[in-house]
């Protein structure tokens, strides 16, 4: 790619490279279904029975002989009733009709449902008449769903990889699965450096700010399932940071800090890690967030984001939740964020090089089409504009330039958990 500053690594570049260097490390258990919500499918799940596992009614009517509409000529006998859960046994006999439930079973020698309103029936339904119309319109097979339609046995219904939604419990439960495999939590521990950092409910010191960081890093690992160690504030000092670092890697599987990654005097953890460890990647070519770090101590995985809160956000949704969904298990796919083409309500200059996400929202124009307006700064700093957006717009490293009326590209906040 052209244009990219020296030093500095494209997204594409660094995620294959990420994902190629960290194993899949998080183990697999067991787990009953209804704790499987958002968790990372470790096992390919089959079908034990096909859906629908006999062939049944898609609608409340009358089910008969197909064959046996040209003949009929005025009332038609029900002769029985076939349920969900309780099927007509036997033959149906020629000329007459069932009473059949939606999901009940078609009755041996029916292959037709006419819905209850298209019919005419006497006070206990044991008569019924169906207009010529009716007839003539009615077809063979109609409204009758078939065995294995929706799922045949032997199917693979849940692939390994798969970060589970409800749809896919849902599934499991249907084939009877009562618990499934899947990837143990993460551990991660978490802080924030920088020495005019304060704690929220603390009184705010001089020149100092409230530490917002470390909650947004909670509140993502959380959102992917990992187990979080919240280990506070840390002083810009580098036997603290060495103190911490050292034991946290013992004991966890990852650490995730944000503030000390660039180079100046207070910015410490590289050092940090590297004298602990070794630094595996620095600087990536996006913006914000260009000065991310990952790193290892020991087995222990160690991703320093930048102190500004929107690049932690950004450089934490579009870089490390991806790749600690992948050390969880999770394919490739299941890791991508969601891509919509839309149109640009703004414009906007820059300078190329680095990738770059603008803060967005949609709305609705005079045309009533939804368009993509961006926030009014590009600042990093800015916290507000991410509780404003509810999406981000991706330029690609060679746009230097967006006019109104272009197609982009809108990633939903929502799509990036």
């Amino acid at each position: 790619m052209k244009n990219i500053k020296p030093g500095l690594t494209l997204l594409s570049d660094a995620l294959d490279i990420a994902f190629s260097e960290v194993p899949v490390r998080a183990s697999i258990e067991e787990r009953q279904l209804i704790e499987c919500y958002g968790a990372v499918l470790r096992e390919n799940v089959t079908a034990n029975v096909s859906v629908p596992s006999v062939d049944n009614s898609a609608m409340d009517g009358y089910a008969l002989r197909h064959a046996d509409l040209k003949t009929l000529k005025g009332p038609v006998k029900v002769s029985g009733v076939s349920l969900a859960g309780h099927p007509y046994v036997g033959t149906i006999p020629k000329g007459t009709a069932i009473r059949i439930a939606t999901g009940a079973a078609i009755p041996d020698g029916a292959d037709c449902v006419i819905i209850q309103e298209n019919v005419s029936a006497n006070d206990d339904e044991t008569i019924i008449e169906i207009s010529d119309d009716v007839i003539a319109r009615t077809t063979l097979n109609q409204n009758i769903r078939w065995a294995g339609e929706d799922i045949k046995a032997g199917d693979v219904i849940l692939s390994e990889g798969m970060v589970l939604r409800p749809q896919d419990i849902a599934i499991a439960a249907g084939q009877g699965r009562g618990a499934l495999k899947v990837s143990k939590p993460l551990s991660v521990a978490v802080f924030s450096t920088g020495d005019e950092l304060a704690k929220p409910g603390d009184a705010l010191p001089p020149g100092g700010i409230y530490d917002s960081n470390r909650f947004a890093m909670i509140g993502m690992l959380r959102e992917i399932g990992c187990n979080v160690t919240d280990l506070g504030l840390l002083a810009d000092n580098f036997d603290v940071l060495r103190n911490a670092l050292g034991d946290a890697a013992q004991t966890h599987d990852v650490i995730m800090t944000s503030g000390g990654v660039s180079v100046g005097k207070a910015d410490l953890l590289k050092p940090v890690v590297d004298q602990l460890g070794e630094i595996t990647a620095w600087k990536l070519a996006i913006k914000p967030g260009k000065p991310l770090m990952r790193g290892k101590i020991g087995d222990c995985l160690v991703i320093g984001l930048p102190g500004n809160p929107v690049s932690v956000l950004v450089s934490g949704l579009l870089y490390v939740m991806p790749l600690l969904r992948h050390a969880m298990g999770a394919l490739r796919s299941q890791t991508e964020p969601v891509r919509i083409p839309v149109c640009a309500g703004f414009d906007f200059k820059r300078g190329t090089g680095r990738r770059e996400w603008l803060r967005a929202r949609l709305v609705q124009n005079d045309d009533g089409v939804f368009e993509a307006v961006a926030f009014n700064s590009t600042s990093s700093g800015m916290l507000s504009s991410m509780v404003w957006a509810d999406g981000l717009i991706e330029l690609a490293e060679g746009c230097g330039k967006v006019s109104k009326g272009d197609t982009v590209l809108y990633l939903p906040l929502r799509g990036l958990q």
